[in-house]
């Protein structure tokens, strides 16, 4: 009879094996175009920052996923799990600022505000890469860390409308409408690939536990 540690480094074996087989490859990280590209009809201003920090995908100089990193039920799509992460933080930001445009359409002197998601994105990896800064140790036994990446400000778009109004409010309710709900489409689709990719760690950590 197998003793528990057999049965765990057999079972261990058995999903290592089936995931080898799903895994490309190739596992480079190729950049996204992603949705959402250039706004036409805005003007560029720097922004308030972002709250937010997403997560971004890690690549080595030359472009290709670490060695060590492993790339669990990725599928051939280039980008994986953590490009996903990266836009739906954004698109849940840019919900924000489109409902803010929407509730704010009656408002006088309202200007509606966007982001451009290209850039957006290429700042939050840019971003979110490891600093080459290192924090010093104090004695032989401690461990030197590294400096965290601070979340960047997004620089905002404000929209040109097509015709001006009396009271200066830049809100056009045909433009934020389908924006939102483009957006909207964008946001269920990454979230989608965020939630599936957990779901597949969870079941291969059960089966690791069986």
């Amino acid at each position: 009879m197998a003793t528990p540690s057999e049965r765990f480094e057999q079972s261990f074996s058995t999903v290592l094996a089936q995931v080898m087989s799903q895994t490309p490859g190739t596992s480079a990280h190729a950049g996204h175009d992603g949705a959402g590209g250039g706004l036409a009809g805005t003007s560029t201003a720097q922004g308030a920052a972002h709250s937010g920090n997403p997560n971004a995908t890690v690549l080595s100089p030359n472009g290709q996923s670490h060695p060590r990193h492993f790339p669990i039920g990725e599928s051939n799509h280039a980008g994986g799990h953590d490009f996903q992460a990266t836009a739906l933080g954004l698109r849940a930001y840019r919900q924000q600022l489109i409902a803010s445009n929407i509730a704010n359409a009656d408002t006088p002197g309202y200007k509606a505000v966007d982001i451009d998601f290209q850039e957006a994105l290429r700042i939050a990896r840019l971003v979110a890469k490891p600093s080459p800064l290192t924090l010093s140790a104090t004695a032989s036994g401690h461990m030197s860390g590294q400096a965290q990446p601070y979340a960047p400000p997004y620089p905002l778009k404000y929209h040109i409308p097509s015709q001006a109004s009396l009271d200066g409010n830049t809100v056009e309710m045909d433009v934020e409408r389908s924006k939102f709900a483009k957006n909207t489409v964008m946001y269920e689709f990454s979230l989608d690939r965020v939630s599936g990719h957990f779901k597949h760690m969870m079941e291969m950590l059960q089966n690791l536990k069986d």
